[in-house]
C-alpha cells in the first residue's frame, strides 16, 4: 500500500499537480509526501470517515463514531491550489 501512496504522490506531481486525492483503502489520511498533498478519504461502512470540503475551499476528513453526535475534523493545511485544468 506504501508505495501505491508514493506512486499516486509522484504520478501527481509528474503532471504538475499540488495534490492528490484517493480513496477505497480504508485508512483516511491528510499528509504531505515528496511536496505532494495526499489525501485519502478513507471509507464509508469500515471507518465512517469522508472528505469535505468547505464554501472557501478548505480540505478535511470528518470522522464520526458511536458515540459522537457530531464529526470529528482532520483539517488539511491551507495552500493555494492552482486550477488542475485551464481552458
Amino acid at each position: 500500500m506504501r508505495s501505491s501512496i508514493s506512486a499516486g504522490a509522484r504520478e501527481a506531481q509528474s503532471r504538475g499537480f499540488d495534490g492528490v486525492i484517493c480513496g477505497h483503502i480504508h485508512h483516511a489520511a491528510i499528509k504531505t509526501i515528496e511536496g505532494i498533498l495526499y489525501i485519502n478519504d478513507g471509507d464509508w461502512v469500515e471507518s465512517c470517515t469522508a472528505l469535505a470540503e468547505d464554501r472557501h475551499g478548505n480540505l478535511e476528513i470528518l470522522c464520526w463514531s458511536s458515540a459522537a453526535t457530531r464529526p470529528s475534523r482532520v483539517p488539511a493545511p491551507h495552500r493555494e491550489f492552482a486550477p488542475a485544468y485551464s481552458a
